[in-house]
């Protein structure tokens, strides 16, 4: 399974550069004589619509990328194509900005004026005042993730600027049909552009917003009930019909939207907590916000959006016969799913679980997982950092070697908080785990 996801890895990034490939090539066969002109200007200007092409492609990846299609999030895990999704949308912001910046300069020094009669002219093309606007709404997206990282701008307000991408994005190829000469003098290339339009939009359209509204038709997702963990741990579970029919895998997550009048707007990524039943999916998540502080007055009866399930975090990782599970906090979550997919699976004396926690009454679904530890002799730990127990203290280095010393031979699956999972990640480097043995996720979207 692992050589089949390496390869489905290589194919999806084969398919990504091969179409920036024939982006490129398409620019090159029309700008030949600029290139060969010798002419720094006429290049110039050659290299302005190269980078507006190349912006509006990375533009239509952004999208595709966050639309979790069936086809792309199974093979990287959705927080894979997050961090991408943020990387690529750097590169967007830079080329959007050297070709506005690049046309402006260089139709000024052709027409011999001076910039800002430069700048008018481009302005006065057909449809290049829409063009500006996209420009200006893709800068405030990336203003807005910038600031949503140092200082922690409210999430609502962030999702709201990015669905203005939407509109960005619609506005652009307007003034590129009617002013790029590459599209005008080469049809071919007019078709091809518009069918990567197409592309990204039918992803769209089935993937983001088809299944997401199918399964809540076919399903009639509602808040069943919501059940006290801990002090500040919920688990939510969600009813409907047909659930037989609901599959997922353990350590999966899916996205979901309680449309009542204070969350209908908004949609968080929560894992699974539990395989889904006949009769119910269970989410359990930690109060760590505004949303998740207001999960325990959710209304039995609310219809619930959801959307997956996804995410590769799951046993289709494994390439060794034992495994490792390491989770911090409301870390668990995921684990636990996977912990009653091996149990299901009969698979005994191959597993062990090191769950850390500040005291015991964080200790989540402890109870549950004590009874699968059971039945598939899973020894558990639990490590408590604030509180006197057997283990007391973090999951470090030295706790992993002495309780797990044949670490190096098993897979790990790791989740947790950021800090807790990066201190872990280093500790298994030191203690020889190899990198493809270690598989993790986080779920944090909009956040670096």
């Amino acid at each position: 399974m692992a050589r089949s996801s390496t390869i489905k890895k290589q194919l999806a990034w084969a398919f990504w550069a091969l179409n920036g490939a024939v982006i490129t090539g398409f620019w090159v066969s029309g700008a030949t004589g600029e290139l060969a002109s010798g002419d720094i200007v006429a290049v110039g200007h050659a290299l302005a619509r190269l980078f507006g092409l190349l912006a509006t492609f990375c533009a239509l990846t952004q999208f595709v990328l966050m639309g979790r299609a069936g086809w792309l999030e199974p093979i990287f895990g959705l927080d894979r194509l997050a961090i991408f999704h943020r990387r690529n949308g750097i590169a967007v912001l830079a080329l959007i900005l050297l070709h506005s910046s690049l046309m402006v300069i260089t139709r000024t020094l052709l027409t011999g004026g001076v910039l800002p009669e430069g700048a008018q002219q481009v302005l006065g093309l057909p449809y290049v005042w829409l063009a500006v606007i996209a420009e200006i709404l893709f800068i405030a997206t990336a203003v807005t993730s910038i600031v949503m990282v140092v200082a922690r701008l409210r999430f609502e307000l962030w999702y709201a600027v990015h669905m203005l991408n939407y509109a960005a994005i619609i506005l652009v190829p307007f003034h590129q049909f009617a002013n790029g000469s590459d599209f005008l003098i080469n049809p071919t290339f007019a078709i091809y552009w518009m069918a990567l339009y197409v592309f990204t939009a039918v992803n769209m359209l089935v993937w983001r917003f088809g299944r997401p509204l199918w399964l809540f038709w076919w399903h009639h997702f509602t808040v069943q009930k919501v059940v006290a963990e801990t002090p500040t741990a919920n688990s939510v579970y969600i009813s409907g019909k047909n659930l037989q029919r609901f599959t997922a895998k353990g350590g999966q997550f899916v996205m979901v939207r309680f449309l009542d009048k204070h969350r209908f707007w908004q949609e968080h990524p929560f894992s699974l907590s539990a395989l889904p039943s006949s009769d119910h999916i269970r989410l359990t998540v930690r109060a760590l916000g505004d949303f998740t502080n207001g999960i325990p007055s959710l209304a039995p009866g609310t219809p619930v959006v959801v959307s997956g399930p996804h995410g590769a975090f799951t046993h289709e990782k494994q390439v060794k016969s034992k495994v490792a599970y390491i989770a911090g906090g409301i870390g668990i979550t995921p684990l636990r799913a996977m912990i009653e997919e091996r149990a299901e699976a009969g698979g005994k004396n191959s597993a062990v679980l090191l769950y850390g926690n500040r005291t015991a009454a964080d200790t989540a679904l402890l109870s549950e997982l004590t009874q699968f530890g059971e039945r598939i002799q899973m020894p558990i730990y639990t490590v408590l950092s604030e509180e006197k127990s057997k283990e007391q203290g973090y999951i470090d280095k030295e706790r992993i070697a002495r309780l797990v010393p044949d670490i190096a031979e098993r897979d790990v699956f790791l989740c947790g908080p950021p800090p807790m999972m990066a201190g872990v990640k280093q500790a298994l480097k030191e203690l020889g785990v190899p990198d493809g043995q270690v598989h993790y996720e986080r779920f944090s979207l909009h956040k670096k």
